[in-house]
């Protein structure tokens, strides 16, 4: 029986966690939040289960390597069963394929391997590919608001620097009790996390001074000014303008200057939050 002294205690690390890599994150902690969501059957219960497998991996002190893959693997089995499962929702699909297109760097992080300019280029390739398999685009479709979340990491990875990856946040950061800390993604730098929160417009939400806010809508609109595109108007549009070009670059198709401009503008406007948290970071320091 858990008493409330333990279950305060698994609070707090869960919620100082928040602030750090899961690398961090007590041992025991972890390990607790991984049998909670093991039996799940349904998609959402096995996406959560995942991502925990993950996290774990991750959280194994070194000397484990046999133990971590075994994590990685399961963790990589219940994506492809979700994405199997005739009653999956898209948002959860998406879930399930981001996850699966960063395991190979979760897996490099854990054993301490350098990550690579090509690893980058993979995740970037993936991204927009599971984008493309989830929802064929069209300009006439209202895009859906989760493809833009994905759309920020596709394109720190287009940079294929690796101090410039957004990393996607696990259920974990993204949801938890403590909502000023919640984030959507991070970069890893300074020793640290630097937490990201994605918007697509401006929100009056207040998050924790160490949470870096990424509003898409105004990097939208300044990349289509500075890649001179004209005739893109509303912002149902300009989403769908963003993310068919992801879709179109990491199938091979060859885009036109402006396109290109775009998309590099765009690229510069994302990672540009690593350098700004990271100047906020040394000021403070």
């Amino acid at each position: 029986m858990v008493t409330a002294m333990e279950h305060s205690v698994e609070n707090y690390e869960l919620h100082r966690a928040l602030q750090f890599p899961v690398e961090d994150l007590d041992q025991q902690v972890a390990f607790a939040a991984l049998k909670k969501f093991e039996t799940r059957r349904n998609p959402s219960g096995m996406m959560r289960s995942a991502w925990n497998y993950t996290e774990y991996a991750l959280n194994l002190r070194s000397g484990r390597l046999d133990e971590r893959d075994e994590y990685f693997h399961s963790s990589q089995l219940l994506t492809a069963m979700i994405l199997a499962h005739p009653k999956v929702h898209q948002d959860t699909a998406l879930n399930a394929l981001t996850l699966s297109s960063y395991l190979p760097l979760f897996s490099k992080r854990a054993s301490d391997i350098e990550i690579m300019g090509d690893d980058c280029e993979d995740v970037y390739r993936s991204l927009g590919q599971a984008m493309k398999y989830l929802r064929p685009l069209t300009i006439d479709e209202p895009p859906q608001w989760r493809m833009v979340e994905i759309a920020s990491l596709a394109l720190s990875a287009r940079s294929q620097q690796p101090q410039l990856l957004l990393y996607p946040a696990s259920p974990r950061e993204e949801a938890s009790a403590t909502q000023p800390l919640n984030h959507d993604s991070y970069f890893l730098g300074n020793g640290g996390k630097i937490p990201i929160q994605q918007k697509l417009i401006p929100t009056q939400k207040i998050y924790d001074e160490c949470i870096k806010v990424l509003t898409m809508q105004p990097l939208i609109y300044k990349a289509l000014r500075k890649s001179r595109v004209t005739g893109v108007t509303n912002l149902s549009d300009q989403v769908n303008y963003l993310l068919s070009l992801i879709v179109s670059e990491t199938s091979g198709a060859i885009l036109e200057k402006d396109e290109h401009r775009f998309l590099n503008a765009m690229t510069e406007a994302v990672v540009a939050h690593y350098f700004q948290t990271s100047e906020e970071f040394t000021k403070a320091a």
